[in-house]
C-alpha cells in the first residue's frame, strides 16, 4: 500500500521515493521481488520497522521506503496493520482509506515533520469536507493522543487553523502516554548514534591502476559527479610523483639520473641495488603515510569524502623490492572504503602512455592483479567509465553510509 502516490498520476507533483506499508508476513516476498528487479537493501537503519531499498537508474536514485505492519514513528506504531484491510484501490495500486489517510497525515505531521506541510493541509481539509467518518477519526486520535487533544485537533482542522495545533506538547504526550515507548525510544536513540557514524571518518575512495589507465581523468570526473549529488568531496594525490612531505624527491631524482648513466657504462650490481631500494621503500612509505595522516585523515574527520589517485600503491610498483615486503608496507595504510581498479591490455595502455614499455605495463598489471579491489573496470571511454564507476560508488555509499 502506497503512502505517497500523487506524482504517479499527476505531473504537477515532484517525483519522490515510494513510501509503502506492507504486512510483516510479506517482507520475505517483497525482499525477493525487489532484489530480483535490481534493488539493493541499505544497511539497517536505526528504525527496525523501516526497510529501505534503492536502485540507481542513470545515476538517479529510485527508492522504496517500507514500513512493516502499519505506520510508525521511531518504531512506535500509531496505526497498526489493520489499515491494510481497509485499503482502497487507485488505478493500479492500493492506498490507505480516506479515514486512515486523515489520521496518518495529522499524526505524521506532528511526530515526524513537526509542522503541517501545505500539501498535507490541503489533503486533510479535503477529506474532512468530503468523506471523513468524524466519529472514527476522533476515536483514533483519542487513542493515539487524548480525548481533549483529539477534539482540539478536529476543531483546528475544521477552522483551517493548523498553526494552533501544539505540536511539541503533543510529541511529549505521545512519548509519556505509554511507559514502554520511553524504553523503545532509548534503544532507538543508541541505534541512531551508531547509524549516524558520528565518529567514523567519511569514505576514502582510492583509484588505482597502471600508467595510462585513466586514473586522473576518472578522479576528476568522479569528483564532479559526486559534487552534483551534493556530496562534499576532496581530491588528494597520493603517489610518489609529487607532493612529498619528506625531502626525498631531489635526492631520489639525482640518484635515478646517476643510476641511468652508470647502467650505460657497466652491468649493475643487482644485489646492491635490491638492498638500496629495499632500504628506500620504508622512507617512501613514511612520506605517503604522513600525507595520509596530515592531509587525508583530517578531511575525512570533517565529513568530506576523499578521492585519491594511487593511494600508496606506488610502493607496490617499486622495482628490486620483494613483493612480501612491499605488501607488508602497503598494509600499514588504512584500508580505503572503496577501491576502484582501472585496467586494460598492455598494448592499449602503451598506446596511451608511450613512455612506458609494454613489459613494464605487464609488470604493473601483474602486481595490481594480486591486490583487492571493490570495483574493477576495463577502461573503454571516459563517459562510460565515469558513469559505471559513479553508479557503483553511489550504490556502495547508499548501502553502507548515510552521506
Amino acid at each position: 500500500m502506497l503512502r505517497n502516490y500523487e506524482f504517479l498520476s499527476d505531473e504537477n507533483y515532484q517525483i519522490e521515493s515510494l513510501d509503502t506499508i506492507i504486512a510483516e508476513k510479506n517482507l520475505p516476498q517483497v525482499d525477493m521481488i525487489l532484489k530480483r528487479c535490481g534493488f539493493a537493501r541499505r544497511t539497517q537503519q536505526y528504525s527496525l520497522r523501516h526497510k529501505a531499498y534503492f536502485k540507481l537508474v542513470n545515476a538517479q536514485k529510485v527508492s522504496f521506503d517500507i514500513q512493516i505492519g502499519g505506520v510508525h514513528w521511531n518504531d512506535m506504531a500509531y496505526l497498526d496493520g489493520s489499515m491494510l484491510e481497509r485499503r482502497k484501490k487507485k488505478s493500479f495500486f492500493y492506498i490507505p482509506s480516506d479515514n486512515d489517510t486523515f489520521v496518518m497525515l495529522i499524526v505524521h505531521s506532528i511526530l515526524g515533520k513537526r509542522y503541517f506541510k501545505p500539501k498535507y493541509q490541503k489533503i486533510i481539509r479535503s477529506i474532512m469536507e468530503k468523506s471523513l467518518n468524524r466519529e472514527w477519526a476522533t476515536k483514533e486520535l483519542t487513542r493515539i493522543l487524548s480525548k481533549k487533544n483529539a477534539s482540539r485537533i478536529m476543531n483546528c482542522v475544521k477552522n483551517d487553523q493548523f498553526q494552533r495545533i501544539p505540536v511539541y506538547r503533543l510529541i511529549l504526550l505521545f512519548m509519556i502516554k505509554k511507559p514502554a515507548r520511553i524504553a523503545i525510544f532509548t534503544r532507538l536513540f543508541f541505534r541512531w548514534l551508531k547509524w549516524k557514524k558520528l565518529f567514523r571518518p567519511a569514505p576514502l575512495i582510492s583509484i588505482i591502476g597502471p600508467d595510462g589507465a585513466g586514473k586522473s581523468t576518472l578522479v576528476s570526473s568522479l569528483k564532479n559527479v559526486l559534487s552534483e549529488k551534493n556530496r562534499k568531496v576532496e581530491v588528494i594525490y597520493s603517489g610518489r610523483g609529487r607532493g612529498q612531505m619528506l625531502p626525498i624527491r631531489t635526492l631520489g631524482n639525482r640518484y635515478k639520473s646517476a643510476e641511468k648513466e652508470r647502467d650505460k657504462l657497466k652491468k649493475p650490481n643487482m644485489m646492491k641495488r635490491r638492498v638500496l631500494y629495499t632500504c628506500a621503500a620504508p622512507v617512501f612509505t613514511a612520506d605517503l603515510l604522513l600525507r595520509y595522516w596530515i592531509s587525508i585523515f583530517p578531511k575525512r574527520i570533517a565529513k568530506k569524502m576523499v578521492i585519491t589517485d594511487r593511494y600508496g600503491t606506488d610502493i607496490l610498483l617499486m622495482k628490486y623490492v620483494s613483493y612480501p615486503f612491499k605488501k607488508m608496507l602497503l598494509g600499514l595504510f588504512p584500508k580505503p572504503s572503496i577501491t576502484i581498479y582501472l585496467h586494460n591490455a598492455p598494448e592499449i595502455l602503451h598506446a596511451r602512455r608511450p613512455e612506458e614499455s609494454i613489459e613494464e605495463l605487464k609488470r604493473q598489471l601483474d602486481l595490481f592483479d594480486k591486490i583487492h579491489a571493490d570495483i574493477k573496470i576495463k577502461t573503454a571511454s571516459m563517459r562510460y567509465d565515469t558513469t559505471k564507476a559513479a553508479e557503483e560508488v553511489l550504490k556502495r555509499l547508499m548501502i553502507n553510509w548515510e552521506l
